[in-house]
């Protein structure tokens, strides 16, 4: 089974968020020509772990940190990397420093899943969440302007509906 590494802040990772679309997302759904047809979402995808993107960054200089500092990230995190993995963020741009970061560490099967959390919040059954908002309007399915990530979206529901582990990989 493919590991599912969300690589956004621990607090939009666990749901902690009032807002869980920032002003840059909105941006880059508009940009996109997308509208998002309920609500987002908050929590995560219920077989994913957490490595947030700013742990593979360094706050001051701006650059990837040394590799041992991202193998200590992914082993803290329960992530093999020698398995295949993808990753997601919020639209995509996080998922691809943790994916870049897992390759320098040595993964030789990184995907990134391009519709992340926003697409995911949009066509996911909400019980493949951990904390995800209840509500009326979380029901509903979204139109097809989501199609172009429709297969990684599927692929990852079908890893999910198979498995038994809850929002933690075993170490």
């Amino acid at each position: 089974m493919v590991q599912v590494v969300d690589t956004r802040l621990p607090e939009h990772y666990r749901g902690d968020d009032d807002v869980p679309l920032s002003p840059v997302v909105v941006d880059a759904l508009a940009a996109a020509d997308v509208t998002p047809c309920r609500r987002v979402l908050r929590g995560h995808m219920r077989t994913a772990v957490n490595v947030p993107w700013t742990s593979v960054v360094d706050r001051q200089s701006a650059l990837i940190v040394d590799r041992r500092r991202l193998v200590d990230a992914f082993q803290t995190a329960g992530v093999d990397v020698g398995r295949p993995l993808t990753t997601t963020g919020y639209v995509g741009d996080t998922a691809c420093l943790v994916a870049m970061a897992a390759v320098h560490c040595g993964a030789g099967d990184v995907a990134v899943y391009t519709g992340s959390w926003t697409e995911w919040s949009q066509l996911a059954d909400s019980r493949l969440t951990v904390r995800g908002d209840g509500g009326r309007d979380l029901d509903g399915l979204c139109p097809t302007q989501w199609e172009s990530s429709k297969t990684e979206f599927m692929s990852i529901v079908d890893d999910m509906r198979q498995s038994t582990v809850n929002c933690h990989v075993p170490v």
